[in-house]
């Protein structure tokens, strides 16, 4: 048995069969042609002999008659008589030559009075066929004569010259008479030669083109035979082929006439539609069709009713015997049925009912939240887009609202991702409750909601905003016998006319939320597009632009600050590292301008990267530095934990500069560790154990340090500013320090002072038993590439007043 590929191509095979039968109709007609051009030939030399013959005879009468009465017009038409036998002489030299001369040829028929028609089949005949023994036979002949007609030319002028002497020599002239008589017999001897060989050449072409015609016929007949015997049975495979695949296919097949009507239905279009193939034969198709989908594909009908359209292919809903649906792809072909000189229609059904469902949730997928439930950000923004240009095309205002939830991150963090699935469904349906049947809610990503509240001005929106706000602010989460509260932080602007588009507004509304937790968090703000509030956030979310291109133009630089021990001696030398920017016009940007909006709008870690990639590349580059260096203070924005490749990329740096790892510090302040605890964990865990420290920054401004502490393995503890800079002047602050400084102690850190800027505070500090102190009264930041270039042995000249109080 053939295997599937190797059976042959039916529609190659009937092309081929198709094409041997032409050719073999194109040779019949090419053969039948050439034996009529040969007939025909043969025909127009026995014609031109008979020319010939008549011009010789009449060569000789007038030469008998001129040799006679002496009148020279016999002479003329004795020499125009010989001019025919002359033409055909040169027109046979002409085609027997090496190479034949087809002008000279054709001149020299011409000159011998044959039809200009006949000339091309007689060069032919003589070219191709002069091998033959009855053509070589005539061109025998027809040479032999060549030598006479040049005698009956000298005989002519001979006695042209006799007449033109008077008197004229009579014995002479009759000698002449004599030798013309002689050459005229020979004359008509070759010419009786060459018809006779040429009536030869006839008969036997007769005979042997009838032979080989017949021969020739019978083959072809065979082969027409042959040819048709393969055609009728590929056509029958066809049409075999044709039957199985409409029976076993597994892809219902109707054919339907002109009026609309079922012709035959094969078992698979019974299978889908739970019919009999007797139910369906005869029964309009359209009743097979839902009636809501009959006005799919109207113009593709009409089109291919009327020929202007081979086929179509178009999906719709197909009623079963059981008058539930199915949903069908139908590809509808017009074929032509030659015998019955009419058109019919094959329509391929499949069913698409499980692709249709699918495509339908896969639609719904890709414009929901797969979690909630709720519309995602993408359909979100095409209704955002939908209600503004209803706003601007005359309708009511309406409101955004974007919610932030404010402690979101530490119940998914401490609780688990399950835990924060949980919560953000009971978030999603509070919300809900609390909206109007016609606003929106959708799920933008993480933690954060829109809402569309449709015809509502700002005083109604602020009315709903809240009471979203009180309701999440009551809400107690419970999961494993742990309890969390949550609340949100919600912004609001209106949509109106002049709101310039769907990213302007998304960003405003993100403004305004951003605003509310500067505010404080779990509050509503309400902002109008003109509001100086917004046009303040606005202009420091252009600072996103800023720092990008102060990076794409390195007008970033790295300054340090001295960290030093009360008494000014310590084990080696310590820093901090800080980042400056240098505006376009080259002043110093100061970190207060640039930072907060770097943290807030995401380009945070790309800085932290910059800081660190520097770091390590000067660091790796001043050998004597690194040797007397004991810690490197690095800052780290709580941004950079939300990037999955941070740690990788700080541990590739690590080794492609190999900087020890001991030699650097991190600093994490502690509101990024407690909202990014298990990343921060991970990452101290991580980079712990290639032998970097880490000190928890700003110690002592949030409420839970003190909870999270044990839980990072941290080596060092940076008392917050704010209780440093007053500590002299407010025993709550040194009451504070003295805490701060105990806990350090019990847990085995060293604690660090900020902000120390006066004697009588570094004096307490010390007397408190601080580890270390930083501030302008210990050092003034200095440029980084200036504490390198510096010897180290004389670094200790930057501690200014430490050293002046050593003890």
């Amino acid at each position: 048995m053939r295997r599937k590929g190797k059976q042959p191509n039916l529609q190659r095979q009937l092309i081929a069969l198709v094409a041997g039968l032409c050719l073999t109709i194109i040779l019949t007609v090419c053969f039948m042609v050439a034996v009529v051009q040969v007939q025909s030939a043969i025909t127009a030399y026995t014609w031109g002999e008979s020319v010939w013959s008549r011009a010789q005879i009449d060569t000789v009468h007038h030469l008998n008659r001129f040799s006679e009465t002496g009148d020279f017009s016999d002479l003329a038409q004795a020499r125009q008589a010989l001019g025919v036998p002359i033409g055909d002489l040169h027109a046979r030299i002409a085609i027997t030559s090496d190479v034949l001369d087809w002008q000279r040829a054709r001149h020299g028929f011409l000159q011998g009075g044959n039809h200009e028609e006949d000339l091309t089949r007689m060069i032919l005949l003589v070219r191709l066929f002069s091998w033959l023994d009855q053509l070589d036979r005539a061109l025998t002949a027809w040479e032999e004569a060549d030598d006479l007609l040049f005698e009956l030319d000298q005989i002519g002028n001979a006695m042209e010259r006799v007449w033109l002497v008077t008197p004229p020599d009579r014995e002479q002239l009759q000698a002449l008479r004599d030798r013309l008589a002689i050459v005229d017999q020979q004359l008509q001897a070759n010419a009786r030669e060459f018809r006779l060989a040429m009536g030869d050449a006839s008969r036997w072409s007769a005979s042997f083109l009838s032979v080989v015609s017949a021969l020739f016929l019978t083959l072809v007949a065979l082969l027409s035979w042959f040819l048709g015997f393969r055609l009728v049975r590929l056509l029958n495979r066809t049409e075999q082929n044709f039957r199985s695949i409409f029976e076993q296919s597994a892809i219902g097949i109707i054919q339907i006439d002109t009026d609309g009507r079922i012709v035959n239905a094969n078992q698979a279009t019974c299978d889908i539609l739970g019919y009999r193939p007797d139910d369906l034969v005869h029964r309009p198709y359209r009743e097979l069709v839902h009636p809501e989908d009959w006005d799919v594909a109207r113009e593709e009908r009409r089109g291919i009713s009327f020929g202007t359209i081979d086929s179509y292919t178009t999906e719709h809903r197909i009623v079963r015997k059981d008058n539930d649906f199915l949903w069908a792809r139908l590809t509808v072909s017009r074929v032509w049925d030659a015998p019955s000189s009419s058109a019919y229609f094959t329509t391929v059904m499949e069913d698409i009912s499980e692709s249709h469902r699918l495509s339908t949730e896969l639609s719904y997928m890709a414009t929901h939240d797969s979690l909630t439930g709720l519309i995602n950000r993408r359909a979100f923004e095409q209704q955002l887009a939908s209600h503004l240009g209803h706003v601007r095309n005359g309708g009511k205002q309406h409101a955004l609202c974007y919610i932030d939830l404010d402690q979101f991150k530490l119940a998914n963090d401490t609780s688990g991702h399950d835990a924060g699935d949980q919560l953000l469904r009971q978030v999603s349906d509070i919300i809900s409750r609390n909206l109007r049947e016609a606003d929106i809610l959708a799920r933008l990503g993480g933690d954060e909601f829109g809402i569309i509240l449709q015809n509502c001005d700002l005083d109604t929106a602020h009315h709903v905003a809240e009471k979203v706000r009180a309701s999440l602010d009551h809400l107690v989460f419970s999961w494993q016998q742990t309890s969390h509260t949550i609340s949100c932080s919600i912004g609001v602007v209106p949509i109106t006319a002049e709101s310039a588009g769907i990213s302007a507004l998304m960003k405003a509304a993100d403004i305004a939320c951003y605003t509310a937790k500067d505010g404080g968090r779990n509050r509503v703000c309400v902002m109008s597009m003109d509001d100086k509030q917004m046009a303040s956030q606005q202009g420091e979310m252009e600072w996103h632009n800023r720092i990008q291109t102060a990076l794409q133009d390195n007008r970033f630089f790295l300054e340090c600050q001295i960290i030093a021990p009360p008494t000014g001696r310590g084990k080696g030398l310590r820093y901090e590292v800080l980042i400056r920017m240098r505006s376009q016009d080259g002043s110093v940007v100061p970190p207060s301008a640039f930072l907060p909006p770097a943290e807030r709008y995401g380009m945070a870690s790309r800085i932290d990267r910059w800081v660190i990639e520097n770091i390590l590349e000067k660091l790796s580059a001043a050998p004597e530095h690194l040797g007397a260096l004991e810690a490197c203070h690095i800052n780290l924005s709580g941004r950079s934990f939300d990037q999955t490749d941070f740690a990788d990329f700080v541990v590739g740096r690590f080794h492609h500069y190999g900087v020890p790892a001991n030699k650097i510090c991190f600093e994490i302040t502690e509101t990024a560790a407690v909202h990014n605890l298990l990343e921060v964990q991970a990452f101290m865990k991580r980079l712990s154990d290639m032998g970097c420290s880490f000190a928890l920054d700003d110690f002592g401004s949030g409420l839970s340090s003190f909870g999270y502490l044990r839980r990072l393995p941290v080596t060092c503890l940076k008392i917050d500013g704010m209780f440093v800079r007053d500590i002299v002047t407010s025993k709550t602050d040194l009451a504070m320090v003295r805490a701060i400084h105990d806990i350090g102690r019990t847990m085995d850190m060293i604690t660090v002072a900020e902000y120390v800027e006066s004697e009588d505070a570094a004096s307490l500090l010390k007397e408190i038993g601080v580890d270390l102190l930083q501030g302008f009264w210990v050092h003034r930041p200095s440029s980084l590439d200036d504490i390198l270039g510096t010897e180290p042995s004389r670094l200790s000249e930057k501690v200014t007043h430490l050293k002046l109080h050593t003890t």
